[in-house]
């Protein structure tokens, strides 16, 4: 069987062979990106035949990077004997166009279900074009550099030394009293660079300053990876005008230099659904968006007949609708009534401020079309307006876990117990799936709707006590 070794240093030392080989232009599987985000995703590294997968955690279940190396077809056959040993589905991130055309020509991989966020779109753009802005496209980005020049004079760009690395905190500390009101995403993202520069001479990163007067005003951090510029750190502080595109710009001629060639691309990763971050990077006049698709292979959900409708005792389980979108967000965004679904969107590092509908709507869209999860909305008639949600996720390749939510007017009327009932009786008669619950310990009202729909206790944690529903013969 597969034996993974778990993240750190001396690991990914002994990956970097395999990534810096890798064909794709995702910045998913590069070091950078990985120890910069790897906290919280239980990142392992497996090297089989010289082959090599990364597995993670995305969302609450693992999945795999698609394999780089010599045998990539044998590692595919030795990741499903894995995953059915391990009773775990199998996924992969991170998966480009290229790939994902190779995985739907596999009939091992088929039938599977695939989706990717545009929120984690990479950007591509250009190598040459970025060292010169040539031409009619690029007139704003050079009139931001020349009035950058006019202000504060040629910048001065060169390599950040170990001795530079105080003035590079000095610089982020500034550069966080700019950004008072900065999301949570961005927060998490400055303390990872601080990691990211603490490693990357280790990982032969280029680390590159821009310097006004002496003073480091932005920096840079990147790796190279084949062809591709990979731009993992843009900082700099704005009350200097056009810092970013000389920064930018500055940064990849460097980079020329330094290699005595130029690269085809540079990537300079995704713009996390942030508005502002959009349009800014569309403006620098991109190639490609590169999408990244999570694929789940053999997911139950393709089991699942749309639209669904499912009726019991006048209470409707149906597909979600646009225009429940409204209903969505006051149901996420209700902090009390979330406490015992172990939710608040105040701790999500992945919301735009302030949360949106579309935010909350487009992340059940995903979920559903990557085959990650079954959500159904509850009503009180076929074209009723939401009152909760149904959710099938957590899927194994024959399990599935079940919540249910609902407003705070409709509890305690026994409408919780009817939509619960319905769904886990879909799922165990029509999906043929084992369903799973669980509930927290003190909160005795979703025990008896539990208990009360036909499951038994199954184990129990310092949190939750878990219930089961067999499929029935």
């Amino acid at each position: 069987m597969l034996k993974f070794k778990p993240f750190s240093p001396q690991a990914l030392l002994e990956a970097l062979p395999y990534i810096r080989q890798n064909p794709s232009l995702c910045s998913d599987l590069t070091a950078g990106y990985l120890i910069m985000w790897q906290e919280g995703m239980n990142v392992f590294f497996c090297v089989r035949d010289e082959t090599f997968v990364i597995r993670q955690d995305i969302g609450v279940q693992p999945a795999f990077s698609y394999p780089l190396g010599k045998d990539p077809e044998g590692m595919i056959d030795e990741l499903l004997r894995y995953t059915e040993e391990q009773h775990l589905p199998l996924r992969f991130f991170a998966v480009d166009e290229e790939i994902l055309n190779k995985v739907k020509s596999d009939s091992r991989l088929n039938p599977s279900k695939y989706a990717f966020d545009r929120r984690w779109s990479d950007y591509i753009y250009s190598f040459e074009e970025a060292m010169t802005f040539r031409g009619k496209k690029y007139s704003g980005q050079r009139n931001h550099i020349n009035n950058f020049k006019k202000l504060y004079g040629e910048p001065v760009i060169r390599a950040l030394r170990e001795e530079d690395h105080p003035a590079v905190e000095e610089m982020l500390r500034e550069y966080e009293a700019e950004h008072p009101d900065a999301l949570a995403l961005e927060r998490f993202e400055v303390e990872r660079t601080k990691e990211l520069l603490s490693v990357s001479a280790q990982f032969e990163m280029f680390v590159t300053g821009l310097f006004i007067e002496e003073k480091l005003a932005a920096f840079s951090i990147g790796e190279v990876i084949g062809d591709m510029l990979v731009i993992h750190v843009e900082k700099a502080l704005r009350r200097y005008r056009g810092i970013y595109p000389a920064l930018y710009s500055g940064f990849v001629r460097f980079v020329c230099d330094s290699l005595g060639h130029p690269l085809k691309y540079v990537n300079r990763e995704d713009d996390s659904g942030d508005p502002g971050l959009r349009t800014s990077k569309m403006q620098y006049q991109p190639l490609m968006l590169k999408h990244k698709y999570l694929v789940h292979v053999a997911t139950p959900a393709l089991r699942a007949v749309q639209p669904l409708t499912l009726e019991e005792n006048g209470i409707f389980l149906t597909e979600f609708r646009e225009s429940d979108k409204a209903a969505y967000l006051r149901l996420n965004t209700d902090i009390e009534n979330n406490r015992f679904w172990g939710y608040d969107y105040r701790e999500d590092l992945y919301l735009p401020s302030p949360p949106s509908e579309e935010a909350f709507y487009d992340s059940v869209v995903y979920d559903m079309q990557a085959g990650d999860s079954l959500n159904l909305a509850v009503r009180l008639s076929e074209n009723g307006e939401m009152i909760g949600e149904a959710v099938l996720w957590n899927f194994t390749p024959d399990s599935a876990e079940l919540g249910l939510r609902l407003f705070p007017e409709y509890h305690g009327k026994g409408l919780g117990r009817s939509a619960f009932r319905m769904a886990s009786g879909y799922a165990v008669d029509v999906l043929k799936l084992v369903v799973r619950a669980r509930c927290y310990r003190e909160n005795a009202l979703s025990r008896r709707m539990i208990t009360s729909c036909g499951f038994t206790p199954s184990a129990q944690d310092e949190t939750f006590d878990w219930f089961e529903l067999p499929v029935r013969k």
